[in-house]
Formats: structure tokens, C-alpha cells, sequence
């Protein structure tokens, strides 16, 4: 197997698990300790890659209106991302969060509209509106007579997490600065932010050993590892080919739910994830240039940034 395969496989394996793992976590722990406690492990793991790489004398070229705006872009992409999505599995079945957080792809393009220009086509708005038929699929569990049981908060918070991920996505594209350096300031925003929260709205937790486990389990594998193993195998692979590859990973995620949740997997979870992917596929099909924006969620390969600072 080529070693970019590799990576990427191994991306996709921990990025599967986190609905599953979130899941069992929050029965004993709030959503905001959980964004505390994934983003202490992943800026934890990110400084030592840092470190260890040579980066983190990096930092000091940054300036401090950029350090800003990067801390400002990890609060929407990592903070706001997680929070929203455990919110909404805190509210739904761990597959309907999932799946309908997946909406994120699709909505790269509606803000890569007014954020990056970018024209919107009558292809593109029936995309949307084929990966939105599939967020109501999911939502109502395939009984639209039974929308209004629909448990709305829940859903919103998702749309919210996935809202919050394509416009990270978009504005990360015009970070200039080292990935691996970007993605330490991204978590220790997340990171101080979730300890503000904490520190106003509740008591910090003691994590027992188990809880211990989930939350490196998170923040260390499928956050910071995840992250990593895809910017490695964007850098050294066909990024082309290797990014259709982060779609398996909505139904990588439906087998760690069914296995450590024991929850039924649908029929509407596939239907609605095969409308929302095929809205995913309908808009790349008729423009390639906005193929990488919605590929690689937090990296981009050397090619494509110009090479690192």
C-alpha cells in the first residue's frame, strides 16, 4: 500500500469514530467540558509535533493582527464546530448528527459565494437543495407527516456545526502561514475559550481514568493525528484522488455507532447520507475549480499553498 493511502485511511479511521466516541463521552460529561478537554489534548499533541518538527519558532513571525484573526478562525472552525455538534448529539440519535452535519462539503460552496466571489449556478442551487432533501430525510427519519416531532434544536445545532465548518473552510484557504503552526493557534483558541465557558458556567471536572481515555481518544487521534496523517498524504499524494476519499468517512462513522452505540442504523441515515453526498456530487461534477475547498477540511497540499512559510 502506498504510504499517502496509508495516511489518509488512517485520517479517515479516526475521523469515523468521533460521533460514536462523543457520544459515550457526554453521558458523563457536559459539551462544554468536552470542547475544554479536546482542545487542551489536541493543542497538547500539536505543540510536541511542533516542537519536534522545528516549527515553533514559527510563532515568533506571526504577527499580532494575525495571531488574531488565526485565534478568531479557530473559534469558528474548532469551537463553535465541536460545541454546535455536541449540542445536537446530545439531542439526537448519534446518526442523525452525524449525517447532517455532513452537509458542510455542500455548503463550502453557498458561502464560497459571497465570501470568495464566487458564482452561484443553477447547478449549484440544485445541489443544495438535493443535500438539504437529504438533511430532511434524516431529520424525520423518512416520515415527512412527522416533521413537527422533530426534535428542531437538535437539528439546527447540527446546521449550525456544519455552517460553522464550511465557512472555516473557505476563509482557511487564505491562511498563508505554516498548517502545522495554524492548526496549534486553531486548538489553543478552542482551548481558552472552553476553559472561559467552563470557568463561568460550571466547575471544571475531574476526569476519572476512562474518561481519560475518550478524551485522548479525541483530542490526540481524531483531532491532532487525523489532521496530520491527511496534511501527509496531501502532501505526498494526489490530492485529487486522495480527497474523494474523505467521503467514505460519514459511513466509517455509521459503523462505530452501530458497533459502540448499538444503535439500528436506518434506512433513512443511508437515504438521507446518498442525497447529501449526491448534492455534493452533482456540484463537483460541474465545477472542478471548487473541488479543493471542499476536499481537505483543515490542509491543503503544498502545491496549492505555495509551499510553507
Amino acid at each position: 500500500m502506498k504510504k499517502e493511502y496509508l495516511f489518509a485511511g488512517l485520517s479517515i479511521l479516526f475521523w469515523g469514530s468521533t460521533a460514536a466516541v462523543s457520544s459515550l463521552m457526554m453521558d458523563s460529561l457536559s459539551s462544554m467540558a468536552l470542547v475544554f478537554y479536546n482542545g487542551l489534548t489536541a493543542t497538547v499533541f500539536l505543540f510536541l509535533v511542533n516542537l519536534f518538527t522545528g516549527r515553533l519558532k514559527l510563532l515568533r513571525s506571526i504577527s499580532p493582527k494575525e495571531w488574531l484573526k488565526l485565534s478568531l478562525l479557530g473559534l469558528v472552525g474548532m469551537f463553535c464546530v465541536s460545541f454546535f455538534l455536541y449540542c445536537g448529539l446530545a439531542r439526537l440519535k448519534a446518526q442523525q448528527a452525524y449525517i447532517i452535519n455532513y452537509l458542510w462539503p455542500i455548503l463550502i460552496v453557498l458561502f464560497s459565494w459571497p465570501l470568495l466571489g464566487q458564482k452561484m449556478t443553477n447547478r449549484k442551487a440544485i445541489a443544495l437543495l438535493v443535500s438539504f432533501l437529504g438533511v430532511a430525510i434524516v431529520a424525520s427519519e423518512g416520515d415527512f407527516s412527522g416533521l413537527g416531532q422533530t426534535d428542531l434544536v437538535g437539528v439546527l445545532a447540527c446546521v449550525a456545526a456544519a455552517c460553522s465548518y464550511a465557512i472555516f473552510s473557505v476563509l482557511n484557504i487564505k491562511v498563508t502561514c505554516d498548517k502545522f503552526v495554524a492548526m496549534l493557534i486553531y486548538y489553543m483558541a478552542t482551548m481558552a475559550a472552553g476553559l472561559l465557558f467552563l470557568l463561568i458556567r460550571e466547575p471544571i471536572p475531574v476526569l476519572t481514568v476512562p474518561q481519560w481515555g475518550g478524551i485522548l481518544w479525541l483530542g490526540v487521534l481524531t483531532n491532532g493525528l487525523a489532521y496530520t496523517t491527511w496534511a501527509l498524504a496531501m502532501d505526498i499524494g494526489d490530492t485529487a484522488k486522495l480527497s474523494n476519499l474523505a467521503y467514505l468517512t460519514p459511513f466509517v462513522s455509521l459503523i462505530y455507532i452501530y458497533v459502540l452505540l448499538h444503535e439500528p442504523i436506518t434506512w433513512s441515515s443511508y437515504a438521507g447520507l446518498f442525497f447529501i453526498l449526491s448534492g455534493v456530487v452533482i456540484q463537483l461534477s460541474g465545477d472542478r475549480s471548487s473541488h479543493s475547498h471542499a476536499r481537505s477540511p483543515h490542509f491543503h497540499s503544498r502545491q496549492e499553498r505555495g509551499g510553507n512559510i
